[in-house]
């Protein structure tokens, strides 16, 4: 049987996503061995550092272990705040550029891009209160690294996640389909599989439970033995075009 490239990679996705899955659900192995939800309360007053500290206070640490961390937690610790989105423009807003551009102030940024439309989401829509994507949630994720091994000399990855997913949705915010979640920033030391994989995992232990604002992945001893942990990967969102997980499929 001889299977297309995109069925491969689709396999693939799917594979890596379901093992993410199931480390939620209590069969941790590999690089989700185990996985820990941090309970604290994210304010507007939070930056990175503060971010870093709570991780830190509420549990252990290890070298190699993993932060995963959802999107608008990140955004809320950066600024990313919109003015004007309201129940009854969501929908349009979410879907036209001209008329978001026109009808949404932007606070601590550029104008609205077309792939923050994907990840646009309501706050407080009787104030008229939403929040957008991270900036550059590489740099992001690398930023909440940094932090945390300036105050304990530790060395983790962090995985930034949006809920948004699917065929349609992955491509636009990395360039390929994904299962339940998105990773769309991470760290350097981890393939973009693992990073599909962690993301999973979080999007299905946090769902709906409140401050929890990210998890903490140890995987096996062996996983732990990664090479440029926390480094920046590359400005932007994650992008299947510069991920070798991605290239080593399409380009056979």
């Amino acid at each position: 049987m001889k299977l297309s490239k995109q069925t491969i990679l689709l396999a693939e996705i799917t594979n890596y996503s379901v093992k993410g899955f199931t480390s939620a659900l209590g069969k941790g192995s590999g690089v989700t061995k185990s996985l820990w939800p941090v309970r604290f309360k994210v304010t507007k007053a939070f930056n990175p550092s503060d971010f870093a500290r709570n991780i830190i206070k509420r549990t252990k640490l290890e070298d190699g272990d993993i932060i995963v961390v959802p999107s608008k937690v990140v955004s809320t610790i950066e600024k990313r705040f919109v003015l004007g989105l309201t129940i009854e423009n969501y929908r349009k807003c979410t879907s036209d550029l001209k008329f978001a551009r026109s009808n949404l102030k932007m606070l601590n940024g550029g104008p609205i891009t077309p792939k923050e439309l994907v990840g646009l989401d309501k706050i407080d829509p009787k104030k008229g209160i939403g929040i957008r994507y991270p900036e550059n949630p590489n740099y992001s994720a690398h930023t909440i690294a940094s932090a945390i091994f300036s105050l304990t000399g530790i060395s983790v990855d962090v995985v930034i996640t949006d809920s948004d997913s699917g065929g349609v949705k992955g491509i636009k915010l990395i360039g390929c389909p994904t299962v339940i979640t998105t990773p769309i920033g991470a760290t350097k030391g981890l393939r973009l599989f693992y990073c599909m994989r962690v993301a999973t995992a979080g999007e299905i232990i946090w769902n709906n439970v409140k401050n929890i604002p990210c998890i903490v992945v140890n995987p096996y001893q062996v996983n732990k033995l990664r090479k440029e942990m926390g480094a920046l990967r590359y400005d932007g969102f994650l992008d299947a075009d510069k991920e070798q997980d991605v290239i080593s499929i399409m380009k056979k």
